[in-house]
């Protein structure tokens, strides 16, 4: 199976990927757009997570505890911990966060129990890697061997350093960061495609403009 290809024409489909013209958050006007949140039925999170496992057997990622950042990765991680339990009879654990304190009855920021074994944490995208950040200083605290990082979409823009945010993240943390698909990708399907082939062109130079 072609993963990357198969995810492409998946966000295609659904409208989670879209060309054109957007502002960001950030302010940049990008050539494409990318939200997962539409990814909200049970038939994408199962081909995505058998996507996922494609991409784990391929990086020989073994691991137990499965963590998704509130509020995109969670139903990443829970639908791979299930479907990794229901086709694969794999047991891992699902742990996910909180963004605010609950103060009464479960208290604390997160939600679920991690297991002795490999961490790896599921998300959506990685941009900046901000807020990957901030997840790993929130986890800091429970001494875990995170070492993995599974995105559907790798941006490929620079973090705080004149590096990819993946390359720093695995600088800094010895955090390897693994993507369905990255924007270099997306260059690679559009340029053979030729309903998308205009948008060639205008995603190339926000690559060069912004990528690492």
């Amino acid at each position: 199976m072609d993963y990357k290809k198969t995810f492409i024409e998946l966000a295609i489909e659904k409208d989670a990927l879209k060309f054109g013209s957007f502002k960001l958050k950030s302010e940049r006007i990008s050539p494409y757009f990318f939200n997962s949140g539409v990814f909200s039925d049970g038939k994408s999170l199962s081909i995505i997570s058998d996507l996922f496992i494609e991409l784990i057997k391929e990086k020989n990622i073994e691991f137990t505890n499965i963590f998704g950042p509130a509020y995109k990765g969670i139903s990443l991680a829970s639908a791979l911990s299930a479907f990794m339990a229901t086709n694969r009879k794999e047991e891992t654990y699902f742990i996910y966060d909180r963004k605010d304190q609950k103060l009464h009855g479960e208290k604390g920021d997160i939600v679920g129990t991690f297991k002795s074994g490999n961490t790896i944490i599921v998300d959506d995208v990685i941009t900046a890697g901000t807020a990957i950040k901030n997840t790993l200083n929130k986890l800091e605290k429970h001494n875990l061997k995170i070492t993995s990082l599974l995105v559907l979409l790798d941006r490929q823009e620079k973090g705080s350093e004149n590096i990819s945010a993946s390359d720093e993240i695995k600088k800094k943390f010895d955090i390897d960061v693994y993507s369905l698909i990255s924007i270099s990708d997306i260059i690679d399907y559009v340029s053979s495609s030729q309903e998308f082939e205009e948008f060639k062109d205008s995603i190339i130079e926000y690559k060069e403009k912004y990528g690492s």
